[in-house]
């Protein structure tokens, strides 16, 4: 029988994601659930610049709002948390009966 490497397992302490360190250690500080997020496409301004190509030899740089701050919703955190919680509720009253 051979003994087999074995892994220790981190968890993103914002949202359930689980994997070795160096994935949880990048991916917490851009998890959308993270209230001080860092946007790695606008640095947090909004805004961000991008290369435009038309196909000619001409390109031009355009700017345009940032997708993935402008998907964030304060709200929806908030009708996270209160999901959680209430599932949780229902698991301690399960667990009593």
């Amino acid at each position: 029988m051979k003994t087999v490497k074995t892994q220790k397992r981190y968890k993103c302490d914002f949202c359930k994601k689980r994997g070795i360190k160096k994935t949880i250690l990048f991916h917490e500080p851009n998890c959308y659930r993270n209230p001080n997020r860092v946007c790695f496409t606008c640095n947090n301004t909004g805004k961000y610049e991008y290369e435009y190509d038309a196909g000619d030899d001409n390109s031009t740089m355009v700017e345009a709002t940032c997708p993935y701050c402008e998907k964030f919703d304060p709200q929806k955190i908030e009708d996270i948390k209160e999901y959680e919680r209430s599932s949780l509720e229902e698991l301690e009253v399960d667990k009593e009966l």
